[in-house]
């Protein structure tokens, strides 16, 4: 019954990533005709994402929920110093980073860098489930810590392509739990209450 159940939960990891891929919005950054300025685009957007904008002191300095529609928009960079800033695309399941370049006459974008394997967390009732499709199939580190920074739970994987993990807490002392999920280079949090 645990085979099945455990294939069942799989094959749905599964479709809802390739679902979700299918549906990844066209996005482009691209530098505008005049020298400081950006232009972003998004279209066939089939999720909520949130773009950020951050210096080189990792602070936001621009930030924008997008819903469900294409998205255009023009980013006038005149009065930003010179330096190194991020560009980010984030949804629920992915992230695109940008990372662009201010000198004296230009806007240079040097870098892209694609994060696409975000932990999927779902709560029902007192009952947390974490999915996670690993690509490379590397270490995954996950965590439980009460609102007292204690660790109540820590499980390793590696060589497992699909992680999946349904956690219980119908026994949990009532309070606030952070989920930290380490994925690699990458970390994600997800907090919750039990009452």
């Amino acid at each position: 019954m645990k085979k099945f159940l455990k294939s069942i939960a799989v094959m749905a990891l599964m479709l809802i990533t390739m679902t979700s891929m299918a549906n990844n919005p066209k996005i482009s950054l691209t530098s505008g005709i005049d020298s400081k300025s950006l232009i972003f685009e998004m279209d066939a957007l089939s999720m909520e994402s949130k773009i950020r904008m951050t210096d080189q002191n990792s602070q936001t300095i621009y930030s924008e929920n997008i819903l469900n529609a294409n998205y255009s928009k023009r980013f006038n960079l005149k009065d930003l110093e010179i330096g190194t800033y991020n560009f980010i695309i984030e949804n629920p399941i992915s992230s695109l980073v940008y990372t662009f370049v201010i000198d004296n006459n230009e806007i240079k974008i040097e870098n892209k860098e694609e994060y696409t394997a975000k932990p999927i967390f779902r709560i029902a009732g007192n009952k947390i489930s974490i999915n996670l499709f690993n690509g490379n199939q590397q270490k995954v580190d996950i965590e439980i810590l009460n609102s007292s920074s204690d660790i109540v739970f820590q499980e390793s994987t590696k060589g497992e392509l699909i992680i999946g993990k349904v956690i219980n807490f119908e026994k949990a002392i009532k309070g606030n739990y952070t989920i930290i999920v380490t994925n690699g280079k990458e970390t994600y949090y997800q907090n919750i209450v039990i009452g």
